[in-house]
């Protein structure tokens, strides 16, 4: 997801029958920190933007804890860049990234930034 032609995040869910139920939810975070927050456009292009953001992502360092439920969860931090993931049966159920600063570290934000929140040690 890009506001401005910044990447703020990603979410992946594993089944279509899954993302139609969250589909309204996970847009609604978005849509309300897009209307909260304003940045600048940047020179770079939005799919370079978008690789970037991939290749920050597959650099965080990883942690891995026995999911509360089925399968393992994982957690992804790097300097600019948190995440998670619910595997089960080595499948991708859930994954989501998202940018962050030192600030937001810290402490949760509203919408997507609090779910960015969850996501750090």
């Amino acid at each position: 997801v890009l506001f401005d032609g910044e990447v703020v995040g990603l979410d992946i869910v594993s089944r279509e029958s899954a993302y139609k139920v969250l589909h309204a939810k996970l847009v609604k975070s978005y849509a309300m920190e897009a209307i909260l927050q304003k940045k600048e456009n940047a020179a770079k292009s939005k799919n370079d933007k978008a690789k970037a953001f991939i290749k920050e992502a597959s650099s965080c360092g990883e942690k891995k804890y026995e999911s509360v439920g089925n399968g393992w969860d994982y957690r992804y931090e790097g300097k600019k860049v948190v995440g998670s993931a619910l595997l089960y049966q080595k499948k991708v159920i859930h994954m989501a990234f998202f940018r962050v600063t030192e600030g937001e570290k810290v402490g949760p934000m509203a919408g997507y930034s609090r779910r960015r929140g969850f996501r750090t040690d």
